[in-house]
This record gives C-alpha cells, structure tokens and sequence, in this order.
C-alpha cells in the first residue's frame, strides 16, 4: 500500500463505516471514536443511509432519547473492507516503527493523520510504540499531556 493519503471523502467514509463495526453508535460517539467533528460525523452518516448502508434507530435511554447508527447487511461487507484498509495501513505504520525511520514514520504519520484516532481507539497501532520511537511529538499535546480532546482529536 503506497504512503500517499486517501482521497478525504472516502477516508471519512471507511472511518465511519469502520467505526460501526464496534457496534451502533451515536454520531457523538463516532465523531469521539475517529476523531472527526461531530459535523463531518453527520453528512457522512447521512450519504450512508442514502446508500443504504447503516440505518438510524431512536433508543431510549433512562433520562432522554439518543439516535443511534447500525451497519446494515451491505454496509458490514463495506465496513469490513474499509476495516481491511485501515488494518493494512496500521501496518505499514508498524513496519516503518519496526524499521527505526522516524523520518519515514513521521511522513507516514502525516499522510495518515486522519486515520491516527481510530487506529489508536481500535488498538491496530500501540501508542507506547509510537511514543518510544519519539514520534508522539507529532500529536497534539491537548490529546497526551492534558487528557482533554481538542475539536479534532480525541482522547487517548
């Protein structure tokens, strides 16, 4: 697989898709699971439902309703490909770690940056690695030092 980055919509699209694989999910959770505004979050899922690939579902929870997102049967043959994608990724990632390149790590790093969250969320990258090899420079502090999400990354 070649270091360069996906176009921005599909690589929105796998995030999502991906993330749904873990199970439904509000768009709250999604966005804090990828990393994605809440915003972006939500004109993916509507481009999804209008392919028919996840469906919405009102559960009601002890004090107030939430809206939820679930896979249907073509969009968990999509999201288990979007899922390969994003696990040939983490390990180009790993293999250049392996190797010792932290130019090469952080060039990688950069042309996946969109990818890091959900990578980091779905345990196909280990942080300590990353951390290690000095390449946590590369992340937002808001999101290491501080333990608080800035608007575009989530916590780890």
């Amino acid at each position: 697989m070649a270091s360069e980055p996906m176009e921005d919509w599909s690589s929105r699209r796998d995030l999502i898709l991906a993330a749904l694989l873990e199970g439904p999910k509000s768009p709250k959770e999604l966005a804090e699971l990828t990393g994605l505004r809440r915003a972006e979050v939500e004109t993916v899922l509507v481009s999804l439902k209008a392919s028919g690939l996840v469906r919405e579902e009102e559960v009601r929870g002890l004090l107030r309703r939430r809206t939820v997102y679930w896979l249907t049967e073509e969009g968990m043959r999509e999201a288990r490909e979007a899922r390969r994608r994003l696990e040939q990724i983490a390990d180009e990632i790993r293999r250049k770690a392996g190797e010792g390149n932290l130019e090469g790590l952080e060039e990688l790093l950069t042309g996946y940056s969109l990818f890091l969250p959900l990578l980091l969320n779905l345990h196909l990258i280990d942080l300590a690695l990353l951390q290690g090899l000095g390449a946590y420079e590369w992340f937002p502090e808001e999101g290491l030092d501080e333990g608080e999400a800035d608007e575009e990354w989530v916590e780890f």
